[in-house]
């Protein structure tokens, strides 16, 4: 079992929790580390991602602490989705790229392939749009996915964001340029 509690808070300020079922939604902690290279690692979990995959738990390292110092750095923040009877991580999502000015964030996500088709992410995704639309205060959630990615693609259709176009060659990932669907949740359309 995890013992996050036990992991000091480099934020200082303590996201909160989301229970989602089995499931909670938890800030980030140092025992997750091996649970995250695990799942993130998998070829089916990382085809659609576009950032670099860590190849051992050295770089999973520097890539977790990445993204959990999102809230830190004020650009975001990150989340562990987590099962509730062990505590171990099973996915992330969070929200990066934080413009105060233009009042926008950009969500994203994985899940582990053995937690796919349960309703975990779309219940996520609800969860971090509401805290994301009250603690930064954006108007626009946008969300980006690789073309050949229909399941994400489908999720966030469910989830009230809007197809806003086909972004063509606007990644640069493993020495190509990559194109991207494009999608936006405006905060009245998500409390209506």
């Amino acid at each position: 079992m995890n013992n996050c509690e036990n992991y000091p808070n480099a934020t200082q300020k303590s996201l909160p929790i989301f229970h989602i079922g089995d499931f909670i939604i938890r800030e980030e902690c140092e025992d997750d580390i091996e649970s995250f290279f695990e799942y993130y690692s998998k070829p089916e979990v990382n085809r659609h991602i576009l950032c670099t995959i860590p190849k051992n738990i050295e770089e999973a390292k520097h890539d977790f602490y990445y993204w959990k110092n999102t809230y830190l750095r004020g650009d975001g923040a990150y989340f562990a989705i987590a099962k509730k009877d062990s505590n171990k991580m099973i996915g992330s999502i969070g929200l990066t790229g934080f413009n105060s000015y233009h009042k926008r964030i950009e969500i994203s996500y994985d899940l582990s392939s053995d937690y796919w088709g349960k309703g975990i992410m779309s219940n996520a995704i609800k969860k971090i749009c509401d805290f994301g639309f009250k603690e930064f205060h954006v108007n626009r959630i946008e969300a980006s996915v690789v073309p050949t990615n229909s399941t994400s693609r489908n999720l966030l259709i469910r989830n009230k964001f809007l197809l806003e176009g086909y972004l063509r060659q606007h990644r640069f990932h493993e020495n190509q340029f990559r194109d991207v669907v494009f999608f936006s949740l405006l905060k009245n359309d998500f409390y209506k």
